[in-house]
C-alpha cells in the first residue's frame, strides 16, 4: 500500500487538479504543507511590473485561510496590491531561489505586514512560457524553517507542481476559447446556408447538387434563379423559364473565405442589371465591389450562366473557373459556341468509345475576380437541345486526393459524366460517390461543390 504522504503520490494527486486558479493556490498550499507546515504562501507577479515591485496575485494564511483569493493567473489586472517596499525589492531581484531573516524591525515593512511578520521567507521563481513571471512566496514565523531546506531541488519541486496545475488550467481556458470560436462559425455557416438557394422552380429544367464544406463554413458558393419576372424585353414567352447559374470558388477555405463568399453574394443581391448584357454585367458589377479599402487577401473564381428557352441560347463566361461539361446523347457533333468578344473557343474532348461525348465549355480566359478592378467581363453562347447535360463544379472536386496524394483528375470526372444515368440526382449521387470513395469519406481537403442540369424541353 502506498504512503499517501510520499512525495510521488502528492504529485500524483496533484496532476489530477481540475480546478480554477483560485482553487490552484490552495491546492499548491495543501501540497507543500507536508514538507513546509505552518508556513504562510503567497503568489507574487512580478511580469509587466517596474524592477523591484511586485503585485500579490493570491495569500493563504498558515492554517489554509485564504486571504487574497488568486484569481488573476494571466496577471493582466492591475488591481492587485502592489508592493515596493525592501523586502519585495529584495525577493524580486533575484533569479534564483533566496532564504530571508527578517529582524523584529524588518518585519514591520509592509510587504513583510501582508506576509503576517515573519521570521523568514522563501522565496522561489517561476518560470512559464520561457519567462519568470511569477514568485512562490514561504513564510513562517520560525526564524530557522527554511535553514535545511535544498534550494535547487526546491526550485524543481515548485515549479513541476506549478506545472502540473497551470497547464490544465491554460489548457481548459484554451478549449473554452476554441468552443467559442467553434459556436461563432458554425452560426456563420449556418447564415451562410440561408442564403444558398431553396429548389427554386424552373420549368423546362432538371437540376440536382451537392455542396461540402471541408470545414464548418465554406468559401464554395453557388446560387441558381428562375429569372424569368427579370427576362430581357425581347423575351418571347414559350412556356419555360429563363434561368442563372452561378458556381464560385474563394481562394483558400474555412471561415475566411465564407466571409468572402457571403460578401459575393450580398454585392449580387444589389445588381439590378445595368451595364452588358448578362452575366457578364453582373460580374463585372461585382468584381468593382468585391474590392474594399484594403487588399482583401482573396481572389474568387466564378463561373455563370444565363439561359434563355425562346433563343435555346446558353449565355455563359468563366472567370478563372473549371469549365462547364455539357453530354449530349444522340449527337456526336459540338454545337456551335459564339463569343461576345474575341475568346478561347470551346473544344471538344473525347473521351473513347464512350456512349456519350463530353464537351468542355467556357475554359478559363477571364480573370478571377478580385484581381483588376476595372475589369470588363465578356460572354460566350452556345445553343443547347433537349435533353443536354450540364456539369458545374468547383476543383475541390476534381481535385480531391486520396491516401496516396493522387488527384481525382478532370479524366475521371468525364468519365462519369459519359456513361453515368440521364437523371440529374443520380449522375450527382454517382460523382459524389466517386469522390468519396476516392478520398476516402464524404469530406474532403477543400470545399466541393457539384451541380448537374438537364434541359428537359
Amino acid at each position: 500500500m502506498s504512503d499517501p504522504h510520499s512525495t510521488f503520490d502528492r504529485v500524483l494527486k496533484l496532476s489530477a487538479f481540475d480546478g480554477d486558479s483560485r482553487a490552484a493556490l490552495r491546492a499548491m498550499h495543501a501540497h507543500f504543507a507536508h514538507d513546509l507546515p505552518d508556513c504562510t504562501l503567497a503568489l507574487l507577479l512580478v511580469r509587466g511590473q517596474v524592477a523591484g515591485r511586485c503585485r500579490l496575485a493570491g495569500l493563504i494564511g498558515p492554517d489554509g485561510t485564504e486571504h487574497v483569493p488568486n484569481l488573476d493567473p494571466a496577471g493582466q489586472r492591475v488591481t492587485l496590491p502592489l508592493f515596493e517596499d525592501e523586502l519585495a525589492g529584495r525577493i524580486v531581484a533575484a533569479t534564483a531561489p533566496n532564504v530571508i531573516a527578517l529582524e523584529p524591525v524588518k518585519r514591520g515593512l509592509p510587504f513583510a505586514q501582508a506576509l503576517f511578520a515573519p521570521a523568514a521567507v522563501l522565496a522561489i521563481p517561476l518560470a512559464n512560457n520561457g519567462e519568470l513571471t511569477h514568485w512562490l512566496v514561504f513564510a513562517s514565523s520560525l526564524a530557522q524553517r527554511f535553514a535545511s531546506v535544498h534550494l535547487e531541488q526546491l526550485l524543481l519541486h515548485v515549479n513541476l507542481a506549478a506545472s502540473l496545475i497551470i497547464r490544465p488550467i491554460a489548457l481548459r481556458s484554451l478549449t473554452r476559447q476554441s468552443e467559442r470560436q467553434r459556436r461563432e462559425i458554425e452560426s456563420m455557416a449556418d447564415i451562410q446556408k440561408l442564403l444558398l438557394p431553396d429548389n427554386p422552380q424552373i420549368r423546362g429544367l432538371d437540376y440536382a447538387w451537392h455542396w461540402q464544406p471541408a470545414e464548418t463554413a465554406a468559401g464554395d458558393y453557388y446560387e441558381m434563379s428562375n429569372l424569368t419576372p427579370f427576362a430581357p424585353p425581347d423575351f418571347s414567352p414559350t412556356g419555360d423559364d429563363v434561368w442563372g447559374v452561378i458556381v464560385a470558388d474563394v481562394s483558400g477555405h474555412g471561415a475566411a473565405a465564407a466571409m468572402e463568399a457571403v460578401q459575393f453574394d450580398a454585392i449580387m443581391r444589389t445588381y439590378r442589371g445595368d451595364g452588358p448584357s448578362q452575366p457578364a454585367g453582373a460580374l463585372s458589377y461585382a468584381n468593382r465591389y468585391f474590392f474594399s479599402r484594403r487588399n482583401r487577401g482573396h481572389f474568387m473564381t466564378v463561373f455563370a450562366a444565363l439561359y434563355r428557352p425562346d433563343t435555346r441560347i446558353l449565355s455563359y463566361l468563366s472567370a478563372g473557373h473549371p469549365p462547364m461539361l455539357l453530354r449530349r446523347r444522340d449527337s456526336v457533333s459540338q454545337p456551335s459556341a459564339v463569343a461576345d468578344a474575341p475568346s478561347q473557343q470551346a473544344v471538344p474532348t473525347g473521351v473513347g468509345p464512350l456512349p456519350s461525348q463530353v464537351i468542355s465549355l467556357g475554359e478559363s480566359d477571364q480573370i478571377p475576380l478580385g484581381v483588376l478592378r476595372d475589369y470588363e467581363y465578356s460572354n460566350n453562347e452556345v445553343t443547347l437541345e433537349p435533353g443536354d447535360l450540364l456539369v458545374l463544379y468547383t476543383d475541390g472536386i476534381t481535385e480531391a486526393r486520396d491516401r496516396h496524394d493522387r488527384m481525382f483528375g478532370s479524366d475521371r470526372l468525364r468519365e462519369l459524366i459519359a456513361i453515368g444515368p440521364e437523371s440529374p440526382r443520380a449522375l450527382c449521387d454517382s460523382i459524389v460517390a466517386a469522390v468519396a470513395a476516392h478520398q476516402g469519406g464524404p469530406i474532403g481537403g477543400d470545399d466541393q461543390t457539384l451541380i448537374v442540369l438537364r434541359i428537359t424541353l
